[in-house]
């Protein structure tokens, strides 16, 4: 009875290690909030319409990018699993925090972005692994470069 126990366990070992295989090819992650240093429960809060991708979201009010990160591109190592990550966070509804421009380059709106409890989503995805800290400006800069480093030195994530 214990032998086959034993093999009862092992076999679902192995499932679980083939859902988590699959998981990581098709860029699906299961992602928790949790408290962050950086916080605004009391920011403005904006609608999602859809996740563009692990840094980029449509809104009523135009195309937002997340100010304080960057994350992979289509085609990219980490590309599915940080796009996964910022559309559980996202839900239907965030909180936006005005960084130190109001527009990129490519004319999308900038904002720190929290989710609707007010954790900051910026600092989850660089503590995760999923995103890289943004190193230009931004008044939360140095607190994400930080959390980049403790990130990459311990191997958390799949961009290192």
């Amino acid at each position: 009875m214990t032998g086959q126990t034993g093999t009862t366990a092992a076999c679902g070992l192995g499932v679980v290690l083939i859902v988590l295989a699959a998981a990581a090819c098709f860029g699906s992650i299961s992602i928790q909030e949790y408290p962050t240093g950086l916080r605004c429960p009391e920011c403005s809060p904006l609608h999602v319409s859809r996740v563009i991708d692990g840094d980029t979201l449509d809104t009523p009010e135009g195309r937002v990018r997340l100010f304080g990160v960057d994350t992979p591109e289509r085609g990219e190592k980490c590309y599915g699993q940080a796009a996964s990550a910022l559309r559980q966070l996202a839900g239907r509804t965030v909180r936006v925090e005005h960084g130190t421009r109001a527009l990129d380059s490519s004319g999308r709106l900038l904002f720190y972005v929290f989710t609707e409890g007010g954790n900051s989503i910026d600092e989850i995805l660089v503590e995760q692994g999923l995103a890289r800290a943004w190193d230009r400006d931004g008044q939360h800069r140095d607190h994400l470069i930080a959390l980049e480093r403790d990130a990459r030195w311990n191997g958390v994530g799949c961009l290192w």
